[in-house]
């Protein structure tokens, strides 16, 4: 004989493990997310120290008659500071590689970041996918001409090097730096 409260009861419970299995995988995929953001936002702060750092060096050593900017783009810029303090002036240069250069990664749009002193390459970051560089001068205006540089704009985005449903993590940062020894130049 069919026993319809038993029916039920099955019924009932059946959809209760579905709804509780269900709530869990909406824990799960929310945490997985959450853990990608923050090791995108870790990334972009590890970066963002070092560059902030040596930047804010820019000039630091460099006798008064000498440049301290050497050359700069959208993406790079090289200039002079005693980053070592040895009393000799290092050549410090940073750029943004091309995304070929970290074609092993899962992102496509990734790149190397890399930091050099005096010629020696290191790469300090990776899963950049946009690094900006835009130079002012002491009242404010952009310029291009590298003895007027005093205040340094840098703008960069992280993303992380694998995706979760389709989708990279990704965090920014930008910050305006005016290093002391750029005004006694």
């Amino acid at each position: 004989m069919f026993d319809i409260e038993l029916t039920g009861t099955f019924l009932i419970a059946g959809i209760f493990i579905l709804s509780i299995l269900g709530m869990n995988f909406q824990l799960l995929e929310t945490s997985a997310l959450n853990n990608m953001q923050i090791m995108a936002q870790e990334n972009v702060a590890g970066v963002a120290s070092i560059i902030e750092f040596d930047l804010r060096k820019a000039g630091y050593g460099v006798p008064a008659a000498t440049s301290a900017i050497l050359a700069i783009s959208d993406t790079t810029i090289r200039f002079l500071a005693d980053i070592n303090q040895n009393g000799i002036p290092d050549t410090m240069n940073y750029r943004l590689s091309s995304s070929s250069d970290a074609a092993s990664t899962e992102n496509p749009n990734d790149r190397y970041l890399y930091r050099s002193v005096n010629g020696s390459e290191n790469d300090v970051g990776i899963g950049l996918t946009d690094l900006r560089f835009d130079f002012y001068s002491a009242t404010g205006n952009q310029t291009t001409s590298l003895d007027s540089i005093r205040i340094i704009k840098v703008g960069l985005t992280v993303q992380t090097l694998f995706a979760y449903s389709g989708q990279y993590s990704s965090a920014s940062w930008s910050s305006q730096i005016s290093p002391k020894n750029l005004e006694n130049i």
